[in-house]
């Protein structure tokens, strides 16, 4: 029952060596995101990749990602969930972990609990600013109040800024002073919003002497060209780096090919009921066994803003199919989705299937979000 990642290898990994060039012109750290299922390659598989492209620092998601990290990848790992005293069990992972690593490991702060960081073990640590993605984050006013003082043995390496990833609103008589190369009118909403920390943590940085770094996500480097320009035109020095994790790992969709296998097909009469409810056949012939099911992530979506009329219209018409049991399944033959006789078991799915050219053993194409796939296995990375 094998559910399957294809690879082309050489489409892949040159998607990963132009854009680590592309960042290396720009004069900014590329630094790849490697948490969750790791993008469904497994976080193992891009630890290598980022290895293998000569990086020296790469993102996870949270502590307990922290160890299999340690030992996959050799150089500095930084900790996105910012570190939380009153989760006591990942306090306690936390102080297991650094024991022995912390010269390895940037946590994540976005409170001025500073003394419990430092007693979890922690010595490198990223302040992180309150974007307007409103998750996480500290605001400026508390920004305003942080001393070196408190930060013990503690030290700062730089301001982090998880930023959504749609564009920020422009607040009123948000403008930016810059050379006459750029048009503050036509920045976007994030760089303005990017600047406004920037100019805190310049002014909090330069007193307390810490770092001069930014650790920013979802933003372009067109973004960062204009922040770039923005910092000659006022004298200010600070080294970029920018997270990444989707458009590095999954930006060759070509690259990547999912299926399952064919493992059952039944030929079925008018009075043939299947599956656990026992669904009648409703006129179709066949049914069709292929691995791939819930444990997998098959059919598995996440919860999406209906934010245009477009989307709503989606909406209502699966509403429509769902009621009347015509529910499209994520496998396609030769271009056209086969319909779920029911939901997907945990490692299959039963389809209807009237093509007769369809054998055991074959492949079906199965359109997934890798970001919520777990597959049997990851071919052509070896």
């Amino acid at each position: 029952m094998t559910f399957s990642l294809t690879v082309d290898a050489i489409k892949f990994r040159q998607h990963l060596t132009a854009m680590t060039a592309k960042f290396q012109a720009t004069g900014v750290q590329l630094v790849p995101v490697i948490k969750g299922n790791g993008y469904g390659f497994t976080r193992e598989v891009l630890a290598k990749e980022a290895s293998n492209l000569g990086l020296n620092r790469i993102a996870i998601g949270t502590v307990w990602e922290l160890s299999e990290a340690l030992a996959k990848f050799s150089g500095e790992i930084v900790v996105l969930e910012p570190f939380n005293s009153a989760d006591t069990s990942a306090v306690a992972q936390w102080s297991a972990i650094l024991k022995n690593n912390s010269a390895r490991v940037i946590l994540t702060l976005s409170n001025l609990d500073f003394a419990a960081a430092q007693k979890a073990g922690a010595s490198l640590i990223y302040l992180e600013g309150l974007t307007s993605l409103n998750r996480f984050g500290i605001s400026k006013s508390e920004f305003s109040s942080i001393a070196k003082s408190q930060l013990g043995t503690l030290t700062v390496v730089g301001m982090s800024l998880h930023l959504p990833i749609a564009d920020s609103k422009k607040t009123t008589g948000a403008t930016a002073e810059v050379s006459s190369a750029v048009d503050s009118n036509k920045l976007s909403g994030k760089v303005l919003e990017i600047w406004s920390w920037l100019s805190k943590y310049q002014e909090v940085a330069i007193a307390q002497n810490f770092s001069m770094h930014l650790s920013l996500s979802h933003v372009t480097t067109k973004d960062i060209e204009a922040l770039k320009e923005m910092c000659v035109r006022y004298n200010l020095k600070i080294n970029f780096d920018l997270r990444v994790g989707t458009s590095l790992w999954l930006g060759v969709p070509t690259a990547l090919s999912v299926s399952g296998t064919i493992l059952e097909i039944h030929e079925l009469n008018n009075t043939s009921q299947v599956g656990y409810q026992q669904v009648a056949t409703n006129g179709h012939g066949r049914l069709i066994v292929v691995s791939g099911g819930t444990s997998h992530g098959v059919a598995l979506a996440a919860p999406t803003p209906r934010s245009s009329f477009r989307k709503k219209g989606i909406a209502v018409a699966e509403g429509f199919t769902q009621a009347f049991g015509k529910v499209r399944s994520p496998f396609s033959v030769r271009g056209r989705n086969l319909i779920f006789a029911e939901p997907p078991h945990m490692h299959v799915s039963l389809l209807w299937a009237n093509d007769s050219s369809d054998k055991v053993g074959d492949k079906l194409v199965c359109n997934v979000r890798n970001t919520t796939t777990v597959f049997d296995q990851v071919l052509g990375l070896d």
